[in-house]
């Protein structure tokens, strides 16, 4: 059976692969009880090997992380107070990806336009306010946009999507870019027609039992 950390890296390398991330940007992170494992900082995501992924306890401080030697992503803040905040989630992926951050710059929700919007759980992906990377701030603003959703914009930066399993939140980063770079097309063209609030309620119900399990 493949580790948690393999996985990590395995995902890690895929998110590059599809264009997600690159270099040393964004992060992952996956629970484990009162545990979670995180990418680390600083190491780009496709040279990653599973004794680079960093164990930390859920409730761990900066004076602790200031101590180990391998430090987690500098964005362990959010990740951790996301597992406090919300027993559904297992795996957390964060991505810098090219249509996601150019959509957080204008700081606009992706609104209804697709039904796929839906998937994230809402009828619209919220966008937070901006903080500086790595910051108690930043954590505060993310857990306020992503609220109960699967996914949020991160204001000038990226996007965060959350899910039960690294494979479901893989699939909601790639889904996530694909509705960005469709609005940022319609924007160019400037006109476009927003499903109803009714239309959408009943997207996210057909959603609650849609495919062999949850998104």
């Amino acid at each position: 059976m493949i580790s948690i950390q393999q996985e990590i890296c395995n995902f890690s390398k895929k998110l590059i692969d599809q264009g997600l991330n690159h270099a040393a940007t964004g992060n992952i992170s996956v629970r484990e009880e009162n545990f979670f494992y995180i990418t680390p900082s600083g190491i780009p995501g496709d040279l990653l090997t599973s004794k680079d992924i960093v164990k930390c306890k859920i409730g761990i401080n900066e004076k602790e992380i200031s101590e180990m030697s391998l430090k987690p992503s500098s964005e362990w803040q959010f990740h951790q107070d996301i597992y406090f905040k919300r027993d559904d989630v297992q795996a957390i992926i964060h991505t810098h990806s090219c249509y996601a951050s150019a959509v957080s710059a204008l700081r606009d929700s992706i609104p209804s336009f697709n039904y796929m919007v839906a998937l994230f759980g809402g009828k619209t992906i919220n966008c937070s306010d901006y903080e500086l990377f790595g910051t108690k701030q930043l954590s505060n603003k993310i857990l306020k946009a992503l609220g109960s959703q699967k996914g949020c914009l991160i204001a000038n930066h990226g996007s965060v999507v959350v899910s039960e399993d690294l494979e479901n939140a893989f699939y909601l980063s790639q889904e996530l870019e694909h509705l960005a770079k469709q609005y940022l097309e319609l924007k160019k063209i400037g006109e476009f027609t927003l499903l109803t609030d009714l239309q959408m309620d009943d997207v996210l119900s057909k959603f609650s039992n849609y495919g062999p399990k949850k998104f």
